[in-house]
């Protein structure tokens, strides 16, 4: 831990599973193993200010994710100790990725691992939390609230309005919502409404003009100032995606998408960006 490396702590029980997390993840981090809950609660307990962030498998012996996770946020020495946790995980029903989102969890990677993707998502989560801290130490929680509530806004671009509905449905109650069938009318609300827009979650396959042209051109025109946006696709040609993340794009989630993990990481992005972190993937 003297290298200054981040802590990771990864709980899987399978050792091959646990080695490639740890292959993907070694070159940038200090790495911590646990074969089940059990195991991972006393490294918890042990090391708890150390630790940057938990990778959580769901079904293991001894003590499952779930059950970690319930006995550390009922510990007394722990249940304010704020870890992330990352489910890193083939149990994928929404009832288990709904019911992990509800008990802290901040994000899910399923498997099998795509690397870039592991690498990404930690990235991510291990600035977040170092950015709440710094919050934290400045005492600027105020400002940094004001700052994060100022855009309130997301833009929803996608040609397929059911879509557009559903994504509706997860920012509508906290957020105004504005919606573009097409990278060329995103571009006019863009320049009407730039300093408001907290989030653009932009479809890539679009008639009139895709995402890869609007990308393009709100770069120009600087359209994208201080705002994340995130492809919500069914794009997977790695032409165009590499394009994209050249372009800045600060996440990929790909059709189909679950409602909850859309809204968790547009939140994260918005909370980092308030916080003037500038994110690429």
């Amino acid at each position: 831990m003297s290298s200054g490396k981040k802590t990771i702590l990864i709980v899987e029980d399978s050792e091959i599973n646990r080695q490639i997390l740890v292959l993907i993840l070694r070159d940038h981090y200090h790495i911590l193993e646990a074969a089940n809950g059990k195991e991972a609660l006393e490294i918890v307990k042990k090391q708890h200010e150390n630790i940057d962030l938990i990778m959580l498998d769901i079904v293991m012996p001894i003590m499952d994710g779930f059950k970690f996770l319930e006995c550390k946020n009922t510990d007394k020495e722990l249940q304010n100790v704020e870890i992330p946790v990352i489910f890193v995980t083939s149990e994928t029903y929404k009832e288990n990725i709904l019911k992990g989102l509800m008990v802290g969890v901040c994000d899910v990677i399923a498997k099998p691992f795509e690397p870039q993707l592991v690498r990404t998502r930690v990235d991510h989560l291990i600035k977040l939390k170092k950015s709440r801290e710094k919050r934290h130490q400045e005492e600027k929680e105020r400002t940094a609230q004001e700052s994060k509530n100022s855009r309130k806004t997301v833009l929803i671009v996608d040609d397929i309005e059911l879509n557009r509905i559903i994504l509706k449905t997860a920012f509508e109650d906290s957020y105004e919502v504005l919606e573009a069938n097409n990278g060329e009318e995103a571009l006019e609300l863009l320049e009407a409404n730039q300093e408001n827009i907290a989030v653009v979650l932009l479809d890539i396959i679009m008639p009139v003009m895709d995402g890869v042209e609007m990308m393009k051109l709100a770069r120009r025109r600087r359209l994208f100032e201080g705002i994340p946006i995130i492809a919500v696709t069914t794009e997977d040609s790695p032409v165009k995606m590499q394009r994209l993340k050249e372009m800045g794009i600060c996440e990929i989630i790909h059709k189909p998408f679950d409602l909850s993990i859309v809204k968790n990481r547009a939140e994260n992005m918005i909370e980092l960006y308030a916080n003037g972190e500038k994110l690429v993937f």
